[in-house]
């Protein structure tokens, strides 16, 4: 589960922070299920198809960025979920859009899937200390 929640982010990184190929964005939301749904550090509840949108316009829009997982903690894993909860820290060339996160992930059994796990549902909140 820690090696999907690292290998995820790179992908994200790769992707916002480069002039990636376009291919990079379809790998990026197909480790998610049709249902996926993310809360925003403002609140906001995203679907998979929002997602998507959000993220086709941003192909390099954080040049640099650098996304760091830490304390990855897996509060459940069982045959038929997983959940995580972990820090997420990300470092921007300028300053701008840096920030820390604390995640809770919840993450779907799936053996065709990377790493043998899809992601169902994130939680976002911004630390502000």
């Amino acid at each position: 589960m820690i090696r999907e929640i690292e290998d995820h982010h790179a992908v994200l990184e790769r992707w916002l922070g480069t002039v990636a190929d376009p291919a990079l964005l379809t790998e990026f939301i197909g480790a998610h299920t049709a249902d996926f749904s993310l809360v925003t550090t403002d609140g906001h509840v995203v679907s998979r198809d929002q997602l998507t949108d959000s993220l086709r316009g941003a192909r390099g829009a954080v040049p640099g960025l650098r996304i760091v997982i830490t304390a990855v903690e897996v509060q459940v894993a069982t045959a038929e979920v997983a959940i995580a909860r972990f820090t997420k820290t990300h470092h921007t060339e300028t300053g701008t859009g840096s920030g820390v996160r604390v995640v809770t992930a919840v993450l779907i059994p799936a053996p065709a899937a990377r790493n043998g796990l899809r992601w169902r549902s994130v939680h976002e909140t911004l630390r502000t200390d």
